[in-house]
């Protein structure tokens, strides 16, 4: 038997709406194609995967993105890159496949602010839809993790959020699309290449539907990416008040607790999550304690509508 095989694979579902933990793989080896088959199926029933106690490099966790379609780059930095722009923060990889979420400053030392996120609270999102092809899925692998259970990940099942949406609701939202803003960055400001948009007319970035037609199930997935204030997130067909009023129910909606799981963190830990299917957020972070996580992007296929496919799954 190999160290990776289907017999050794055991799938625990967390019993929320979704998420399962994933036992009997080690991830810095390689995959058989019937792992691999097994591992998606359970990716697609479950949305978000966890595996503990992995010993990865960077390089693994690159080569582990490649079993469902390889890297894709972060669409802001890779801008910045585009320009000329160095990375931010002391020690950031220079591997474009990969980057590093941490609340380190310049010195290495944790802190409140830095140039990123910092420890700061993140609101729920779906990662990079301010790009035309948002990626497939995230790899998330903790190197270094506060012993007092913050800065904990938090998924809500977007599936479900829709199939369970009010029949009068769903007809509000049919045929509507959404503005995803790509000039600020996770923290809130505008990126340094980018200048903040002080109008709607100003927004640079995609327009994608508000429901999506997920490729593997056939099943209609609400998408609503991240909410950001006035003037950087609105509905295209409804651009007014009538607009945030929709956009107040339908967040209210998605992140209802029933459609939610949380994850505790510890070292070694790897998430795989469906950015197609979920949205996430994080808890704040202990502003004393370090916090080091690896993350790659799956590289995502073009987003179908669900108002280009009515005969796709309801």
């Amino acid at each position: 038997m190999t160290v990776n095989s289907v017999e050794n694979i055991e799938i625990i579902p967390t019993g929320e709406a979704l998420g399962a933990e994933v036992r009997g793989l080690d991830l810095s080896q390689d995959m058989p194609d019937d792992v691999i088959e097994k591992v998606t199926e359970a990716w697609g029933e479950h949305l978000v995967l966890l595996y503990r106690d992995q010993d990865l490099t960077d390089e693994d966790i690159i080569k582990y993105s490649g079993y469902f379609g390889g890297h894709q780059a972060a669409g802001a930095r890779q801008q910045r890159r585009e320009i000329g722009m160095k990375d931010a923060g002391k020690g950031s990889p220079t591997d474009m496949r990969i980057n590093y979420v941490s609340n380190l400053d310049d010195d290495g030392k944790p802190t409140q602010h830095n140039r990123g996120i910092g420890s700061h609270e993140i609101r729920w999102h779906s990662d990079n839809t301010y790009v035309e092809v948002p990626p497939t899925g995230t790899l998330l692998w903790a190197e270094i993790i506060p012993d007092d259970d913050s800065g904990n990940t938090m998924f809500c099942n977007q599936v479900l959020a829709y199939e369970d949406m009010p029949d009068d609701m769903k007809e509000v939202i049919e045929g509507k699309h959404m503005m995803h803003d790509g000039s600020r960055t996770t923290a809130n400001l505008v990126h340094p290449h980018r200048t903040m948009p002080e109008s709607q007319e100003e927004i640079d970035g995609p327009v994608h539907p508000i429901v999506r037609i997920h490729p593997l199930t056939g099943k209609r997935v609400l998408f609503l990416g991240r909410r950001w204030n006035y003037p950087s997130t609105y509905i295209v067909e409804m651009p007014g008040d009538d607009g945030e009023e929709l956009m107040d129910q339908l967040w209210a909606h998605a992140t209802q607790e029933k459609y939610v799981w949380s994850h505790s963190w510890r070292t070694k830990d790897i998430l795989q999550w469906d950015n197609r299917a979920v949205m996430h957020r994080r808890t704040a972070v202990n502003p004393t304690q370090k916090r080091v996580l690896h993350r790659t992007l799956i590289k995502g296929d073009p987003v179908i509508s669900a108002w280009e496919n009515n005969a796709a799954a309801e």
